[in-house]
């Protein structure tokens, strides 16, 4: 067989993009690599050039999202400014990146009703690593008194959860608010009621001013 060109980023994302619709649409069992050849526009054994196998080529779509919201966490996590503007500004790219990935979050929530353990092998890698950045955040805002003292370990996952039910419970939210456009002015908008939601209940208590006598 004739090798294959060493690199060919184009044709690399083509076939993540294809397997990521696929993957969403009919599971990873119900996916063959030959559909996501003729859906990417490339043959089998650039797939197997490039991923090894099916496998992965899945890990490689979980482990690339965990790596850009890691990106994401160490644009927060500069020490140099107040928790609650750090936190906003996770909130908001991270509303940002999960509502504009739709097939991601499906793909995540096959995961959880599958019991797979392609999602449990990124976590230990990958995602493990995103939960410690973010909770660092929390402990260096309770440590500062910027934050009252809070389940450090659960308040994380807390936070993620309130933004990406957005996306796995999107016919819920569609059914309470009708159908809405994911579009940037319904990102700020969740960003921000996120934001508000969050700090404001996280808040340290700000003690009222003693009264003079």
């Amino acid at each position: 067989m004739a090798r294959l060109k060493s690199e060919d980023p184009e044709a690399r994302a083509k076939i993540m993009a294809a397997a990521e619709e696929l993957f969403a649409a009919r599971g990873y069992a119900g996916t063959p690599i030959r559909d996501i050849a003729a859906a990417a526009g490339v043959n089998g054994a650039m797939i197997h050039y490039y991923f090894g196998n099916k496998e992965g080529l899945y890990r490689s779509i979980l482990e690339t999202a965990a790596t850009e919201v890691r990106a994401l966490l160490k644009e927060a996590a500069r020490e140099d400014e107040p928790t609650r503007e750090r936190l906003a500004r996770f909130i908001h790219a991270y509303a940002t990146y999960v509502l504009n990935h739709p097939n991601l979050a499906r793909i995540i929530h096959r995961e959880l009703l599958d019991g797979s353990n392609h999602l449990k092998q990124v976590v230990q890698k990958q995602l493990g690593k995103n939960y410690a950045m973010l909770r660092e955040i929390i402990d260096e805002g309770i440590r500062r008194g910027e934050l009252r003292a809070v389940d450090a370990d659960l308040t994380p996952i807390s936070l993620i959860g309130m933004i990406v039910f957005f996306q796995i419970g999107r016919p819920i939210v569609s059914a309470a608010l009708g159908k809405r456009r994911y579009d940037e002015r319904f990102i700020k908008r969740l960003s921000e009621h996120t934001a508000d939601l969050f700090l404001n209940g996280a808040e340290a208590l700000r003690k009222p001013p003693t009264k003079r006598s």
